[in-house]
């Protein structure tokens, strides 16, 4: 449904980045609402130009932000109606509504769930070791709650191959990364 490292690497994991997008974020979300009743409305006045217009306008707007599933359900759909004006069938259109919502949902909680996990403090490295060497699924949420102190100690790239990591359980993996990276920073210091 979404690539959220698109996303992630628009925003570069950056605070001033997040502040600058996040605006333009939500009020997508709030215009999509108000854009697919115009499009119901469009569809059931058989306004094929206006219905194009808004496919084409949602489709920018979710697919440069990392929308995979809505993009190829519209396409075909916009290129009936530019090249022969022909509407998608009720079934089609309701799925593409269905898929509209469900990608403006999904954003918006991706985009609650970065603000939200703002604690920026270093996060006990060796402690968490512990969890991730025991499985503790306790490893996963802490992971999602110090995201942005996990940002901060481990560095963008790090950071997204460790919450690759996270998020598909590879505990050993996660924990030899983390191995790795504090013996490098006590090497440094």
């Amino acid at each position: 449904m979404f690539n959220f490292s698109v996303l992630e690497q628009l925003i570069g994991f950056s605070q001033d980045a997040f502040q600058h997008l996040s605006p333009a974020m939500t009020q997508l979300i709030r215009s999509t609402s108000v854009e697919l009743q115009k499009l119901k409305q469009s569809y059931q006045n058989n306004d094929a130009k206006a219905i194009e217009y808004f496919m084409h306008k949602l489709r920018g707007s979710y697919a440069t932000l990392g929308a995979t599933t809505l993009p190829e359900l519209s396409r075909p759909m916009e290129q009936a109606l530019h090249q022969s004006g022909q509407l998608p069938g009720a079934e089609a259109f309701a799925e593409y509504l269905e898929c509209v919502e469900q990608t403006s949902a999904a954003l918006e909680l991706w985009l609650t769930q970065f603000e939200h996990h703002s604690d920026t403090t270093t996060p006990d490295v060796l402690q968490y070791i512990q969890y991730l060497e025991n499985s503790d699924m306790q490893a996963y949420s802490l992971f999602q709650q110090q995201r942005s102190g996990w940002i901060a100690y481990l560095g963008a790239e790090d950071f997204v191959l460790m919450e690759q990591e996270i998020m598909t359980l590879n505990f050993v993996a996660a924990t030899e990364r983390l191995k790795r990276i504090m013996q490098h920073k006590e090497a440094g210091q």
